[in-house]
């Protein structure tokens, strides 16, 4: 499978028919239509219904088409991004895991950056950004150097419908009656869930579940369906809709709870002026 049978078939669904996609494309129908069979023939994928002088896009094919106009728009993006990079002298690349600590991070790097330097955004789970950091530069994890940037606590959302909303503080007795969810977009990341259960006390049996969409959170804790914890401080910059939520301390545990952000570099980078620069727009 290559990227012109791809953006062929995009063109396909676009234009309607393998006739006019042909004709945008100055090549022949034929020529389109057998790349189609080949395409659909390499994905094992009924991608469209064949009708004399007639085609149909399959449900299948609608999905398909969906998923390789997106993964087409951001090759394309990344290949500019690239391009625009490899003539600017001054290049950072800053990763984070969470939307949480890309907020915080978000709002630093607003006022950081100026017209000499290039900035690479990238969004993968800690494991995968310690691993990046620390390959290809002669360094392991330990090695690695980290600066706290931020800290605040973690604090339980409580829907308006459960009683223990009306309360200042949520109650440890009461962290096993509801399941305790948190946010992470990665599939197998267990950093967060790990990180508040050691908060607890071992006589709290929390039932703590990762779920990857944040919207369905809010919604399983607006409705009672379960409690949720946060960052306070971050998670303002995240969820603009927090109606029906109340944001609760949890009780007795001001100081177990706080939680802090941390900047992970490479201390033995040619770039260490540039990373500490950004250290510096943290103070």
């Amino acid at each position: 499978m290559d990227f012109e049978k791809l953006k062929m078939f995009c063109k396909v669904v676009e234009e309607g028919s393998f006739q006019k996609a042909a004709e945008s494309e100055f090549v022949s129908q034929r020529a389109v239509s057998q790349m189609m069979k080949k395409l659909e023939d390499e994905l094992g994928l009924k991608l469209f219904d064949r009708e004399k002088n007639k085609i149909f896009v399959t449900p299948v094919g609608r999905d398909f088409y969906i998923y390789v106009r997106n993964m087409l728009q951001k090759f394309s993006v990344n290949v500019s991004a690239l391009r625009y990079e490899s003539t600017t002298k001054q290049r950072l690349i800053c990763g984070y895991f969470s939307p949480f600590d890309g907020a915080l991070l978000r709002e630093k790097l607003y006022g950081f950056l100026d017209k000499k330097m290039q900035l690479s955004i990238v969004h993968e789970s800690i494991d995968h950004l310690l691993s990046d950091i620390a390959n290809g530069l002669v360094v392991t994890e330990p090695d690695l150097a980290s600066a706290d940037v931020y800290e605040n606590e973690m604090i339980m959302g409580v829907s308006d419908l459960n009683p223990l909303s009306k309360l200042e503080e949520f109650p440890l007795t009461e962290i096993g009656n509801l399941p305790v969810l948190y946010y992470m977009p990665e599939e197998n990341s267990n950093y967060l869930r790990q990180a508040f259960l050691s908060t607890l006390p071992e006589e709290c049996q929390a039932s703590c579940a990762h779920i990857s969409n944040i919207e369905q959170m809010q919604m399983l804790v607006s409705l009672n369906k379960a409690v949720a914890f946060y960052p306070k401080g971050l998670f303002e910059y995240v969820l603009t809709d927090r109606e029906h939520i109340r944001y609760l301390p949890l009780a007795g545990m001001q100081e177990r709870s706080r939680y802090k952000i941390k900047v992970i570099y490479n201390p033995h980078s040619d770039k260490l002026s540039l990373i500490k620069k950004l250290l510096a727009s943290f103070e």
